[in-house]
């Protein structure tokens, strides 16, 4: 009965690192706000942790915790995004009758609504709950959205989703679903750089990507990452910054002969000597994010993401759109501020067709570079 009970309610311990774990948000003032609530006046020469001590093992009813785990939580972060695209129409009213069988299959366990869009789109919102054990007991659970959108291009579906592994498997239900009806396979695309086998062309399709944006110019690259074949599986594409002012680079060269996989930041990084160090050794950019102004009017400054969630396999290509720099009377203005959801699904798109278009032209190229190998090894041996 102790331990069923345990799961009903928050001890001291759990109180404790609730209140520890959260150190950018329950700062030392807010710890003292929560005691001032109840008519407790601490001293300011009390540390973090003794004021978290002494919280933790006064009496806490539900909303007291609750009120500490909302404090706690940071806002809605919005998931990087990606898409596949399958080879068929799919109408609004067969999408509805999938989502329909959907709902009913995780009646209880999720919350789904689904509604047609202009253009003859259709979006599935999914909410469910996860849990995240690395995380303190009272937050272990995490309530997540998935808001998956069908467009209708060119004769095709292109199926936009969080980059995400609940909303892919969302997405895989969903298909199937449609080919049971149908009683067919349907082909799906997505952008993977598994027929790109050097780092070279690996390395060129970021390049290529944030230099020829239909109806951008690249201001700057912000940030890049980088991996070799060598890296470890699971390996984090983290384990090095090379600031261009602050790292010693002798230092930083010798660090590079031995790590696999590292992290630099900065401006114009792409000509930097660091990166064609990088990739003279072997290494390629598996994530970047990058600055690139609108050649429309207004001449906002766009800030992108693009990467691959598998940086060794070149698999489960994501993106984002950070935010704008919006312009002001000749130039732009110093902070950056979120794109209303017109504007990011127009920018997407454009990521979109065009890391698609960026990728026909590198295995096209790849394919003539290594029939032309061949032919010049026939001649050879004859």
């Amino acid at each position: 009965m102790s331990e069923f009970l345990d799961h009903l309610s928050a001890n001291d311990n759990d109180i404790y690192d609730l209140l520890v774990s959260g150190r950018q948000r329950l700062t030392e003032s807010v710890l003292r706000e929560f005691a001032r609530d109840r008519g407790i006046f601490c001293s300011p020469e009390e540390n973090r942790e003794d004021l978290a001590d002494y919280l933790s093992v006064l009496p806490h009813g539900f909303h007291d915790v609750a009120a500490i785990v909302q404090k706690r939580e940071p806002g809605h972060r919005r998931e990087k995004t990606t898409f596949v695209r399958l080879n068929a129409t799919i109408p609004v009213d067969e999408l509805k009758a999938v989502a329909a069988d959907y709902e009913a299959a995780v009646s209880g366990r999720e919350n789904v609504v689904y509604r047609p869009t202009s253009n003859d789109g259709f979006v599935v919102k999914v909410t469910y709950d996860e849990f995240n054990h690395s995380r303190a007991r009272l937050l272990q659970r995490e309530r997540q959205e998935a808001d998956i959108e069908f467009l209708v291009q060119d004769g095709q579906t292109v199926v936009r989703l969080p980059a995400t592994e609940k909303a892919k498997k969302i997405v895989a239900a969903l298909k199937e679903s449609i080919e049971r009806r149908r009683k067919a396979t349907i082909d799906e695309e997505s952008i993977e750089l598994t027929g790109l086998t050097t780092p070279e062309q690996r390395s060129k399709f970021f390049t290529r990507l944030i230099s020829t944006l239909p109806g951008f110019r690249l201001r700057n690259v912000m940030s890049l990452k980088v991996s070799s074949k060598h890296s470890e599986e699971g390996e984090d594409d983290e384990a090095l910054d090379l600031e261009e002012e602050d790292e010693d680079e002798v230092g930083a060269e010798m660090f590079a002969a031995v790590v696999h996989s590292m992290q630099l930041s900065g401006q114009n990084l792409v000509q930097s000597r660091e990166y064609r160090d990088l990739t003279s050794r072997g290494f390629y950019i598996t994530a970047i994010s990058w600055r690139s102004e609108s050649e429309d009017t207004p001449p906002d400054i766009i800030q992108f993401d693009a990467g691959f969630q598998d940086r060794k396999e070149g698999t489960g290509f994501k993106y984002a759109i950070q935010g704008a720099f919006r312009a002001h009377k000749g130039s732009h203005r110093k902070s950056i501020v979120h794109v209303g959801d017109g504007e990011r699904a127009r920018l997407l798109a454009l990521l979109e067709s065009s890391a698609r278009k960026v990728l026909a032209d590198l295995l096209a190229e790849a394919k003539v570079s290594a029939d032309s190998a061949e032919g010049d090894s026939d001649v050879e041996a004859v």
